[in-house]
């Protein structure tokens, strides 16, 4: 029996996504049913028989590829695993199929500020006459930064003014649709944090540089520099973090900067470029990235009080006997509204501004014990926010909730909750104001589990509010020039703690004041003028 004459060979798919199957069918002009020829279906890029059937005049198979373009061929012949020649066998109409994909490279993967990377997109297949693009696109910035209409490579040039880190890819459009696996490309940036728990002017100052890249397989070190251009310690190389410490003593607060740049080699010389710290370590050259000038953090010492200090009812005029017992305070904290203690008056804001002293607003409520459920914190956010407001005090300042600790005075206070922290954080913060919670810092506290409980529900609680832990309360005969080091106990989780009570002016002598201790970075009022 003679075997077919023709064989035509159909996909139901010309493109496809990587991985996806195409039905290839092949129909003979007759059956092959005991003639002992078989329809094979080869793929002839890989050169491998995809589907063979003795039976029949048709033969059908699904297949898939990875990537790339795949020519195949039908032919009625001889069962065979090799390609057929012409004169052994029928063979079909050439059938290509195209499986799509997309790849892109970078030329560099980290680089310094303003330097060029060069983009490379692939497709696996050539978009000319496919009515398709071959695109490279920043996921970052959602946007196209080229494309082009033919061919299966893609390139072009991309630099970044300022520090960051861009996710790109490379882009096939239509359907199915082509993305790449991304390429990170990172523009180097480095930030700086500096902290000094002593005055203004003097202690040891701890200073902290973190780069958005791990430098230690790249030609770079950070380096922090004083403002006399002075390497402070020496540069950094492992890692993303830099950490070295230096000390103050008297006259003006310096600030500092973070570098990211190259140790100079031998050919440069030892003589820095930008001075020289103690340990003799060359300055940097070939700079990257450059943080903006930072002042350290420093320790305010402050006092708060029920009572005015000055024109309190009591007739004791609490500021002068302040100084002259204590010391001359940076800070006052005094309540908002006429509730257990009288509120900040007129008299009190303006004495502020003439001394050049920052007040700590401080709201509570008649019943300490009320401290439960979002509603209620909301509702003293409100009433604090209007009286802030009523007397002057600029947004972008600190409001103080006071959460007394649980005990016979206070016994509804062991019940405050996470509800009654988010409400006050909405209300106040929505209210162009900062959020401050005055409460037990201790972990395990009832306050610092409501409050954990809060910033792990809602993290921008953490991130936007700032604490002020009464807690550990010490007792002794303390002053502005014999304050303890600072050291308020920790929640156990996120948070700002940015101020202490350290006294209670019930444990020490007169005048009665709680002393206190608190960040600079903390946003006090500082009044300009009386309201």
């Amino acid at each position: 029996m003679h075997g077919p004459d023709h064989v035509v060979l159909t996909a139901d798919a010309t493109t496809l996504r990587a991985g996806a199957q195409v039905l290839l069918s092949a129909t003979a002009s007759s059956s092959t049913s005991g003639t002992g020829m078989a329809i094979e279906i080869f793929d002839q890029t890989s050169r491998v028989v995809v589907a063979a059937c003795v039976q029949g005049n048709r033969c059908s198979v699904a297949y898939s590829a990875s990537a790339g373009v795949h020519d195949f061929t039908a032919f009625a012949t001889r069962p065979t695993s090799q390609i057929p020649d012409a004169a052994s066998a029928v063979s079909s109409n050439k059938v290509s199929v195209g499986w799509l994909n997309s790849s892109i490279t970078a030329s560099r993967t980290v680089l310094g500020q303003g330097q060029a990377v060069t983009l490379v997109a692939t497709s696996t297949v050539d978009v000319y006459g496919t009515g398709r693009w071959l695109e490279i696109y920043d996921l970052t910035t959602n946007s196209r930064l080229t494309y082009c209409s033919r061919g299966t490579v893609c390139t072009t040039s991309m630099r970044a003014s300022s520090g960051g880190v861009h996710e790109i890819v490379g882009y096939v459009n239509g359907q199915p649709e082509a993305v790449s696996s991304p390429v990170y490309v990172t523009w180097l940036n480095v930030s700086l944090s500096a902290t000094s728990i002593g005055p203004a002017t003097g202690g040891a100052v701890y200073l902290k540089a973190v780069s958005n890249a791990d430098l230690t397989d790249t030609p770079w070190v950070v380096g922090i520099y004083d403002d006399k251009g002075r390497l402070v310690d020496h540069a950094c190389k492992s890692g993303d973090t830099c950490r070295v410490h230096t000390w103050i003593s008297g006259g003006t607060t310096p600030t500092y900067t973070a570098v990211i740049g190259a140790l100079p080699s031998a050919a440069q010389g030892a003589q820095p470029a930008h001075g020289q710290g103690s340990t003799g370590t060359p300055g940097l050259v070939d700079i990257q990235a450059r943080s903006v000038a930072v002042e350290p953090t420093h320790l305010l010492w402050g006092v708060d009080s029920c009572k005015a200090f000055t024109g309190d009812p009591s007739g004791q005029e609490v500021y002068p006997s302040v100084v002259s017992t204590l010391g001359v305070p940076d800070f006052w904290g005094r309540y908002l509204t006429n509730t257990v203690c009288p509120g900040i008056s007129s008299a009190e804001v303006a004495l502020a501004a003439r001394n050049h002293m920052g007040i700590l607003p401080i709201y509570n409520d008649y019943n300490c014990s009320n401290v439960s459920y979002y509603e209620t914190g909301h509702r003293y956010a409100a009433e604090a926010v209007a009286a802030a407001q009523r007397i002057g005090i600029p947004n972008g300042r600190l409001l103080a909730i006071d959460i007394e600790p649980y005990g016979d005075a206070c016994p509804g206070a062991g019940s405050v909750d996470s509800g009654f922290i988010e409400g006050w954080f909405d209300g106040v913060s929505r209210a162009g104001y900062v959020p401050a919670f005055y409460g037990n810092g201790t972990s395990g506290s009832e306050f610092a589990a409501a409050w954990c409980t809060a910033v792990t529900s809602l993290p921008n609680i953490a991130t936007g509010s700032d604490l002020w832990s009464f807690e550990p309360s010490l007792l002794g005969g303390y002053a502005k020039s014999s304050a303890p080091n600072y050291a308020p106990y920790d929640t156990g989780c996120a948070g700002n703690i940015e101020a202490w009570q350290y006294e209670l002016g019930s444990n020490g002598p007169d005048p009665d004041v709680d002393q206190d201790e608190a960040l600079s970075t903390l946003p006090l009022w500082y009044p300009t003028n009386t309201p």
